[in-house]
């Protein structure tokens, strides 16, 4: 079985990548299979950075894990990224899928574009945030991650503010950073320590 996850990764951090590796230990996973938005249905209106930026820092961070694989399916396609159609293009090609999300989005399940339908697709598990344990339907199934309290807005605000942000980031991500100066509003990014 492979599990997808996907989100935005802006940027992706060590927390996604621990998550990650948590669901292959504890569900047996054969990958994971990383899916960076496009647009997110949640997020139309608020400014992302460039898909190829996200896809590409991807990239970097699980270059060197076996089990960690990523899809650029959502852009190619473009547009609104529904989970449903990303789903239903893998299971042409994989025969038992997993979906994992996060705790936020599992509070606003119920409201994605055909919910009902990616259920009887892929078994849905909801990636650990909090210390304290959630009450989900039962079609959401609670995966006991670790809980890593880092966010990719803590840390796009960090940069932008040139406050250190060592280790919350792969090191090549924070280099990709950098090197393109993303997340900042004034100033150098490679000021930072780090």
């Amino acid at each position: 079985m492979k599990g997808v996850f996907g989100g935005n990764f802006d940027p992706v951090h060590i927390g996604h990548l621990i998550v990650a590796i948590d669901a292959v230990r504890i569900l047996g996973l054969e990958k994971v299979l990383f899916v960076p938005t496009w647009i997110s249905p949640f997020k139309k209106d608020i400014k992302t950075t460039p898909f190829h930026h996200r896809f590409e820092m991807l990239c970097l961070a699980t270059e060197n894990n076996p089990f960690f694989e990523v899809l650029g399916i959502e852009g190619r396609r473009k547009g609104i990224s529904y989970t449903y159609d990303t789903l239903k293009e893998l299971k042409e090609k994989e025969s038992e899928l997993c979906l994992l999300i996060g705790e936020d989005q599992a509070e606003e399940f119920a409201s994605w574009h055909r919910w009902n339908e990616i259920i009887e697709i892929a078994e849905v598990y909801v990636l650990r945030r909090s210390k304290s344990p959630k009450e989900y339907p039962p079609y959401l199934n609670p995966l006991q991650s670790k809980i890593i309290e880092i966010s990719s807005t803590e840390i796009r605000n960090a940069i932008s503010d040139k406050e250190p942000v060592d280790y919350y980031l792969p090191y090549r991500v924070f280099d990709y950073i950098k090197k393109h100066g993303l997340y900042k509003n004034s100033g150098l990014v490679d000021q930072l320590i780090g």
